[in-house]
């Protein structure tokens, strides 16, 4: 269950998510975000969250293409990408 309002990453993912589904409704017309139920929304919402977290660890290839001819470690960077993932999608509390 959502508890919590939606960040606005998690509802750019989550409209993304329907989008890619491309399920229409029985006019013909793709469905929109607005056209969902609440359950609907929240079920959405959920896999944006899960999928904005799955990425809070770069992985190697990401740190070492974003790094490319900088002198720096690769730890301050990851650390910097996990404060955004969470930023982006926070825990629930």
């Amino acid at each position: 269950m959502v508890t919590r309002e939606p960040t606005e990453m998690e509802l750019r993912v989550a409209k993304i998510l329907l989008i890619g589904d491309g399920v229409s409704m029985p006019s013909g017309k793709v469905r929109d975000w607005i056209d969902l139920s609440n359950v609907q929304r929240n079920s959405y919402l959920r896999t944006a969250r899960a999928a904005i977290r799955a990425m809070r660890t770069p992985t190697t290839e990401m740190l070492r293409d974003a790094l490319i001819g900088m002198p720096v470690r690769t730890e301050p960077a990851a650390a910097i990408w996990e404060v955004l993932i969470d930023a982006a999608s926070p825990q629930e509390e």
